[in-house]
């Protein structure tokens, strides 16, 4: 091209002769060559146009963002690339609407590039999970096992910790553990001073569930073992320890809530009327100082004799997480090219992983986040309950001493005295 355009600024006569072409080839060939090199250089400062993976590192790093290990090509770099420029720098980061354009950008940036389709586009977030949702302190569920290991003995104090930013309801699962049942057994929450009691036994193997009830969080329910016994619970919102305790009751089953930080809970089995357990419970309420006797550790007049623990806890709470937000996206099929289908599971795990640092690094100083891809699920929960003891132990009793029945009941002139049982 260059040569044509040399010999086109010679006079008419010139243009033809051989000697000339030749000269003006040689430098039409040069000319070309810086030409390409210019167009090589031109395309290497287009963020969007050069070919090359390093040119275009060094481009993003003018704008301190780097390759990641989850980027598989030039075309999963650009899309991040352009995700966290247009977030940061048009929208201002810790929004709302730029978290909800970073993902939708770096989404379908990177599923073009990728060649697969899981995530739908973001356009708005969603005020439940039908959609894409954005969580400001998002739940968490929580559980501990009281003790860690064997059982909760009477009057023994144990800690939880609820880390969230709000009290938190919460629901426990008394297990019995012990070869004879508990009875009574009354858990309290020092920390807040709400206390429920149960009004009957648990056995090796029963499981009772007391919990803020699916109709009603504010009240609560009982299970034992799938039979319904909330009739049987007594409930105080501001339990007294100690001889003038427990005080009383609540005039309704209010579900009781964890405060923040750490909870003091308090085991102990209280005798109530017309329930089993005499050589088990309390005949009154204890207070704080009142414990099982230890040598060198309880003082005598403080202390009673040693009872095995007969039963096991656990304690369940959802707790709100403070400084952390939640992105939930559906991503309920995965569609890529046939043959692909390894490759289509990879690349959405890539994706998931570079959502997850692109909000990370986006949000605001010290917010924990986190993104999940919410696969399509089907869940179906069930209980598993203790039917059975193997091997059974079949016992049987009969008369001894005596030849024949005695006579049923007592009738004056019909029945004699030593042959009658009263009616």
């Amino acid at each position: 091209m260059r040569t044509d355009a040399v010999l086109s600024h010679l006079p008419t006569l010139y243009r033809e002769g051989e000697v000339v072409g030749a000269f003006a080839g040689t430098w039409g060939v040069q000319l070309d060559g810086l030409d390409e090199a210019g167009v090589s250089v031109q395309r290497a400062h287009w963020f969007d146009s050069t070919p090359d993976l390093d040119e275009a590192v060094a481009l993003a790093a003018l704008l301190d963002i780097g390759p990641e290990a989850f980027h598989a090509g030039l075309g999963e770099f650009r899309a991040w690339v352009h995700a966290l420029v247009r977030a940061r720098l048009q929208l201002g980061a810790v929004t709302r609407e730029a978290l909800r354009v970073l993902v939708a950008d770096y989404a379908a940036g990177f599923q073009r590039a990728a060649g697969i389709a899981a995530v739908a586009p973001v356009d708005a977030w969603a005020p439940d999970a039908a959609g894409p949702q954005l969580l400001d302190n998002p739940p968490r569920s929580r559980a501990a096992r009281l003790p860690g290991a064997g059982g909760w003995e009477p009057l023994a104090q144990l800690e939880v910790d609820n880390g969230g930013m709000d009290p938190a309801p919460w629901a426990v699962v008394l297990r019995g553990v012990g070869d004879a049942p508990e009875h009574s057994p009354l858990v309290v929450n020092r920390t807040t001073g709400h206390a429920v009691l149960f009004r009957g036994s648990v056995a090796l193997g029963q499981r009772l569930t007391i919990a803020p009830s699916a109709a009603d969080r504010s009240v609560l329910h009982a299970d034992l073992d799938g039979a319904d016994v909330t009739e049987r619970l007594t409930v105080w919102t501001d339990l007294v320890a100690g001889a003038g305790g427990p005080g009383e009751p609540a005039p309704s089953l209010a579900a009781g809530a964890l405060a923040r930080g750490r909870n003091t809970l308090w085991f102990l089995p209280l005798a109530t009327y017309d329930a089993p357990g005499l050589g088990r419970y309390l005949l009154a309420m204890a207070d704080d100082t009142l414990a099982q006797g230890r040598f060198d550790t309880t003082t005598f007049d403080r202390s009673l004799f040693a009872q095995p623990a007969q039963m096991a806890a656990r304690v369940a709470w959802v707790e709100a997480q403070p400084a952390t937000l939640e992105i939930r996206l559906p991503a309920h099929a995965l569609v890529t090219d046939p043959g692909l289908t390894e490759d289509g599971v990879l690349a959405r795990g890539r994706l998931e992983a570079g959502l997850d640092a692109a909000v990370d690094r986006t949000a605001g100083a010290g917010v924990g986040t986190d993104v999940v891809l919410r696969a399509l699920t089907d869940r179906q929960p069930g209980d598993a309950r203790l039917v059975g003891i193997w091997p059974r132990t079949f016992r049987s009793a009969g008369p001894t001493g005596a030849d024949s029945l005695p006579d049923s009941g007592a009738s004056f002139d019909v029945t004699d005295f030593d042959s009658s049982v009263l009616t």
